[in-house]
Formats: structure tokens, C-alpha cells, sequence
């Protein structure tokens, strides 16, 4: 006798197969979804801690502590909450200043940060030589004024 079609059994075996690599397929993309969402996250942190250490490096630079304060993200679509640190210390080299920026990505429920990123920028103490700068501007003042 010839058999025609599938058995009952090989077509809930298939279905079977067929429910288990979806339920796999589903797993990935949420993971996918998740990492693509984190790398987002931590190209913000990037860029808002690069435009923060210009920021610093444009205007004057003393030594400060700037507290976690929220900035605004760069995307207009994200609504996740970024906070950035300032700490500008002497470097452990005479003369030196440590800038260091931090930014960190919240999460919405509480949980640790999403993403966290971190620059630190070494630059030459500003006021370093600036009593000798102004003692030979002062100096050079008093030989113009004696040669009048």
C-alpha cells in the first residue's frame, strides 16, 4: 500500500521544530534590539564627553569639582537621561593639570548605568610661570617708562 501526505506525528514534529527555532529567532533580536540600544547609548556618552572636555579646554581652566549634572543628549529621540562629572586636579608631574570628564547613561528604572564613558586630558598648568609673566611685562613697562 502507498502512502500519500504526512502523518500526524511528522506534522507536530515539524510544528514543534518550527515553535522552538522561533522562540530562538525572538530571543535574538530582543538581545540584538538591547545591544543596539546600549551601543547607542555609548556613542552619546561619547560625544556629549568630548563636547564637555572642549567646553573646559576653551574656557578657563582651574582647579574645579564639578558634581554629576544632567545634560541634555545630542539625539532629540533619546530619553535617556546623561549626567557628566568634572574633576580638574594637579597631575602627579609638577606643572601638570588632569582634566578628567565622565559621562554616564541612567537607566529609567533605577538600575546601574547603561553606559558609562570617560576622557582624561592632561595639559600644562596654565598658571604655572604666570608671577614670572607678569614680573617681566611689569619690568618691561618700567624700562619703556625710564627711556621716556
Amino acid at each position: 500500500m502507498k502512502r500519500r501526505g504526512f502523518s500526524m506525528l511528522e506534522i507536530l514534529l515539524a510544528l514543534a521544530i518550527l515553535g522552538g527555532s522561533l522562540a530562538v529567532l525572538s530571543q535574538i533580536v530582543g538581545t540584538g534590539a538591547d545591544s543596539a540600544s546600549s551601543a547607542r547609548d555609548l556613542a552619546l556618552a561619547r560625544l556629549i564627553c568630548q563636547s564637555k572636555l572642549a567646553e573646559t579646554l576653551l574656557s578657563g581652566i582651574q582647579p574645579v569639582t564639578v558634581p554629576p549634572t544632567p545634560v541634555i543628549s545630542p539625539d532629540s529621540t533619546s530619553t535617556t537621561a546623561f549626567f557628566y562629572a568634572l574633576d580638574v586636579v594637579p597631575a602627579s608631574l609638577d606643572g601638570m593639570l588632569a582634566i578628567r570628564i565622565s559621562v554616564e547613561a541612567q537607566d529609567p528604572d533605577g538600575g546601574p548605568p547603561i553606559a558609562t564613558y570617560a576622557l582624561t586630558r592632561w595639559i600644562v598648568d596654565p598658571a604655572l610661570g604666570l608671577a614670572e609673566a607678569e614680573a617681566e611685562a611689569q619690568a618691561l613697562k618700567d624700562l619703556e617708562a625710564e627711556a621716556l
